[in-house]
């Protein structure tokens, strides 16, 4: 055998061993499509609608657990998942009607405004304005829909 021969062998014998080392590294960054696919979640995503002016007029849907019932057409939801420690309702039923208590789970749909004691005095039947103090100048929700007692979400 020539040396020209047997450089042409040891070679191509590098580059098949060179290429063979390779395999396991390039199939494994490509994966199956399964696991190259973006995670999801069957979670409802939260938005912090109340903590900032952006979804002031917006009309928004919330589920949260009711932590005390103000008045005839007002009451107050868990906010943390939405941008407030607590989340001022005014509905236009009656709560009582709703036969909503403490510790109830609600969805309730309507659009976030900005709290005034004074423009919603009258239209809401909100009687004594020191139990509205904490909420004034901050977004609560206008209540188009809501649905009591609904089902928690497992996690």
């Amino acid at each position: 055998m020539s040396l020209r021969h047997e450089t042409r062998r040891s070679v191509r014998a590098l580059l098949v061993v060179g290429a063979l080392a390779a395999v396991p590294f390039t199939t494994a960054a490509c994966g199956d499509d399964e696991t190259a696919a973006p995670e999801t979640t069957t979670e409802a995503a939260q938005d912090d609608y109340f903590a900032s002016e952006e979804f002031l007029g917006r009309e928004v849907t919330v589920s949260a657990v009711v932590t005390a019932v103000l008045g005839d057409k007002s009451f107050v939801l868990d906010g943390s998942e939405y941008g407030d420690e607590s989340l001022l309702v005014l509905s236009a039923e009656e709560a009582g009607g709703m036969d909503l208590q403490e510790g109830d789970m609600v969805q309730v749909t309507g659009t976030v405004e900005d709290f005034a004691y004074a423009n919603y005095r009258d239209q809401y039947g909100l009687i004594d304005d020191g139990v509205y103090t904490t909420y004034g100048d901050e977004e609560f929700l206008a209540a188009h829909s809501v649905e009591a007692n609904v089902p928690t979400e497992s996690k």
